[in-house]
């Protein structure tokens, strides 16, 4: 199958919130540029106010495109109008390079990658995410079937010291619940990811978690009603009532602005 299982990566430590806020922090992001996020995310979002990030890999030519039969024009204007209603689009670089036994051809397989072309990618995948949005300035970033390594040499540093990422987010599971802000590795934000069939109830219990432990906790989302790693869109639609019910307890915000609030806040 061409989306086959991602990865559980180490979580941070969990120790003391060391920020001001009475509210837990939850940041909904989604990953790969699916056409459910635009046919039934972004709409379900917006009719309840809140916002989300989305990391985007290239729109036309990708693999992800052709699989799922993306058109251009439409799909274009619809991510650049998400942009321009508060959404955040990040960077998950150009052609989504994963192992070459997740079903990936050789040719744009992680395998096949060199430092020098994957900072090429996310550098020109920047340059196509500004015409997207062109007002945002900071630039998060998320990598491809959470892997930060090509070959031996973990590339985290390397695009941040380049100044082509700011934050960055990487995988985990229903334990990564961020408290020790001071010392996370901003550029491996850990986050939990959604696999197929989750329940309402699951979704809600990691948010229940984060409230007690006072942190943040970041949903690593991708399809909604269809293709990979599926949610229901009914299932979806029942968290972000739920979420918009209880805004005393939890801000839900973008994923740069929870990095930009959480690393000011530090001391």
């Amino acid at each position: 199958m061409f989306w086959a299982a991602l990865f559980v990566l180490p979580t941070v430590a969990q120790t003391k919130k060391v920020d001001s806020s009475k509210r837990a922090i939850i940041c909904l992001t989604y990953d790969d540029a699916l056409t459910s996020q635009l046919t039934k995310v972004i709409p379900q979002l917006d009719s309840v106010g809140l916002k989300a990030t989305f990391f985007l890999p290239s729109i036309q030519g990708s693999p992800i495109s052709d699989v799922f039969g993306q058109t251009v024009e439409p799909v274009v204007a619809g991510w650049s109008n998400a942009a321009s209603n508060g959404h955040e689009i990040a960077n998950h670089t150009l052609f989504h390079p994963c192992p070459e036994k997740f079903g990936w051809p050789k040719d744009f397989a992680i395998e096949s990658y060199t430092i020098d072309r994957i900072v090429k990618e996310i550098s020109t995948q920047n340059i196509f995410l500004s015409l997207l949005d062109p007002t945002r300035k900071i630039r998060a970033f998320a990598y491809p079937c959470n892997n930060d390594l090509i070959g031996d040499t973990d590339y985290s540093k390397i695009i941040k010291d380049k100044g082509l990422v700011t934050f960055a987010r990487t995988g985990g599971d229903k334990n990564s619940i961020i408290t020790d802000f001071k010392n996370l590795n901003t550029m491996k934000v850990p986050s939990w990811l959604v696999m197929e069939g989750t329940t309402l109830d699951e979704l809600i219990e990691f948010a229940e978690k984060v409230k007690k432990a006072g942190g943040m906790g970041v949903y690593q989302f991708h399809g909604v009603g269809g293709e990979n790693f599926k949610i229901t869109s009914e299932t979806h639609r029942a968290f972000l009532d739920y979420l918009k019910a209880h805004q005393a307890d939890y801000w839900v915000t973008t994923f740069s602005e929870a990095m930009e609030f959480i690393t000011k806040k530090s001391p």
